[in-house]
């Protein structure tokens, strides 16, 4: 930190204020979204595509945890961090120094100039010391009305990137789903990706869903057909010519399929 510049935090000493107002995290079995790669890098300020190399070195350092666990709201367990002994030692250190910096605010359109501790006393439970801190470090003078209003811009910023996120789960079933993506498909689907702004890791990730649904849909349309096949005894050659047919046309494999009616004949 520079002595003129108070408020001067490398990217590493983001990410561990941020982290910071997570505690107890090491003893959940559901981790919250805020503790997700894309929520630290929104928080932190750092773009998404190069926060895992201080995510990584500040974990190789005994900074943080890694732990891939169950996140809220997805379905796939995912990588989330929190801070180790040594990184609640360190970012407490750095709140410490941080919360007498005075800083000036404007309150009801009057000019004051108050401690970051005093203004986190003042502001709502949404908004964290972390927010403040990143606010002040962006402006000349805060202003108490914009910082309670961090939670609902966050919020928005999100659900924008949620939506991103869906455009692309939809264009990513659409290409499988005949059960294979074509070289044009796979080409459509990166530029896509690239001009929605999502990473590589959310891409895959999002395929491996969409992959596993789309397979359970397949899966039920042959079991239906199959269904109906076994319901007056043994499957007839004509029966059996239509569900090789189906099987081949859902991209389903020999050894699924059969496990299907072995499951059905048991029934």
């Amino acid at each position: 930190m520079q002595p003129d510049r108070p408020l001067a935090l490398t990217t590493e000493e983001r990410i561990l204020l941020y982290l910071y107002d997570f505690r107890n995290m090491q003893d959940r079995y559901v981790l919250p979204q805020a503790l997700t790669q894309k929520s630290i890098a929104y928080a932190a300020g750092v773009q998404r595509k190069h926060l895992s190399r201080y995510l990584d070195e500040m974990v190789k350092e005994g900074y943080l945890t890694e732990m891939k666990a169950h996140i809220e709201g997805e379905k796939q367990r995912m990588l989330g961090y929190y801070l180790a002994p040594r990184g609640w030692e360190r970012a407490q250190g750095i709140k410490e120094r941080l919360a007498a910096v005075r800083v000036p605010i404007k309150i009801r359109g009057e000019l004051k100039a108050m401690s970051l501790e005093e203004i986190d006393r003042a502001t709502s439970v949404h908004l964290t010391f972390a927010d403040i801190v990143r606010e002040a470090m962006d402006v000349d003078v805060l202003d108490l009305e914009y910082l309670e209003g961090i939670d609902e811009r966050r919020k928005r910023a999100m659900d924008e990137r949620l939506k991103r996120l869906e455009e692309l789960a939809r264009a990513l079933m659409t290409a499988w789903k005949d059960g294979r993506v074509s070289a044009t498909e796979r080409l459509l689907i990166e530029q896509l990706r690239e001009h929605l702004g999502v990473t590589k890791e959310e891409h895959e990730r999002i395929e491996m869903q969409v992959m596993e649904e789309v397979l359970a849909n397949r899966e039920g349309i042959y079991r239906a057909v199959a269904v109906e096949a076994f319901e007056d005894g043994p499957v007839t050659p004509d029966e059996r010519e239509l569900l090789e047919a189906l099987r081949k046309k859902l991209g389903l494999s020999v050894a699924g399929c059969t496990k299907i009616e072995a499951e059905l004949a048991h029934a």
